[in-house]
């Protein structure tokens, strides 16, 4: 009897075509956990998309004697169109379309509307003026990374004499590279899998406030349900350092930071949701300004 309990109870081998299969599937399943995924936008000839970005920033001025806060909020409408260009080559044409929000001016509270930018303070007029309507192209090549920028003149402003203004030349330039570098913050050069961790430093030329270094500490912290379908989140936290020696009437001072996440879509290859927040010092005639500024954008492919 003891003998023969043990032979019952012994495990039973499984019958040979089913231990292959069983090994097939597991070894399909870890590859595709183990796989790395290149995270890096991608962009497809003819296809359209708009960009919605909600930016909410608040300036305490009391370090310069004016009332403790002032805050603006602005929602920017950025259409994005992608062509062909010879040698497999693409151009991604930017253009900002649209504009709305509300600021809080001298303890004043004014609403806004590109579509009726008459009806806004002078103030207003001058701040998202220069913004409403600006168009460049960037150009990347068959693998989707970035050769260059082109046809910015469209941003250049003409002074008085009817000659375009070579400042304006310069900002035209930083402010399609910074739009450039915004669609990849935090994003890897090289191919990741979930857990992987990584660096990027990269040099920024802001119109006001010279040379900036950006240092990023980012990690791929696992593949999430988005919408219904998989993406990449990725989450990251940076220094904000000066590089540029020059007196400026505007600076960032140290300390600065940014953090936030970003949502890769695994199926279209686009970042579809990011959240940013920055932490700056500004030092404004030899004294310290803090501002907070909070951005999300979202980016949809149209039909």
């Amino acid at each position: 009897m003891e003998g023969r309990w043990l032979s019952c109870n012994r495990a039973m081998p499984l019958p040979f075509p089913l231990v292959s299969t069983a090994l097939l599937l597991t070894a399909l399943t870890l590859s595709a956990q183990e796989a790395p995924v290149l995270l890096r936008p991608h962009w497809d000839p003819g296809a359209a998309y708009v960009l919605e970005t909600l930016t909410e920033t608040v300036t305490d001025l009391s370090a310069l004697g004016r009332k403790p806060e002032q805050g603006m909020k602005v929602k920017q409408t950025t259409r994005l169109g992608v062509g062909r260009l010879q040698e497999g080559r693409k151009e991604v044409s930017v253009i900002f379309s649209g504009l709305s929000g509300e600021a809080i001016l001298d303890g004043k509270r004014q609403t806004f509307d590109s579509e009726r930018l008459d009806e806004a303070s002078p103030e207003i007029r001058a701040s998202i003026g220069r913004s409403l309507g600006q168009q460049f192209v960037l150009v990347y090549d068959a693998e989707d990374r970035f050769l260059t920028a082109r046809d910015t003149a469209d941003m250049v402003a003409v002074r008085p004499d009817g000659q375009p203004s070579l400042q304006s030349i310069a900002e035209s330039g930083q402010v399609a590279e910074l739009f450039r570098r915004s669609l990849n913050m935090g994003l890897p050069e090289h191919a990741v899998r979930a857990g992987d961790t990584w660096t990027t430093e990269e040099s920024l030329k802001f119109p006001s406030a010279g040379d900036v270094t950006v240092e990023l500490k980012a990690s791929y912290e696992a593949t999430v349900d988005y919408q219904g379908t998989p993406h990449a989140k990725v989450r990251f936290t940076g220094d904000l350092v000066t590089r540029d020696s020059a007196e400026r009437a505007l600076s960032l001072g140290a300390g600065s930071k940014v953090f936030g996440q970003v949502l890769f879509d695994l199926g279209q290859r686009q970042v579809a949701f990011g959240a940013f927040r920055a932490d700056l010092k500004l030092e404004v005639q030899g004294k310290t300004v803090p501002v907070r500024q909070q951005v999300t954008t979202r980016l949809t492919r149209v039909p």
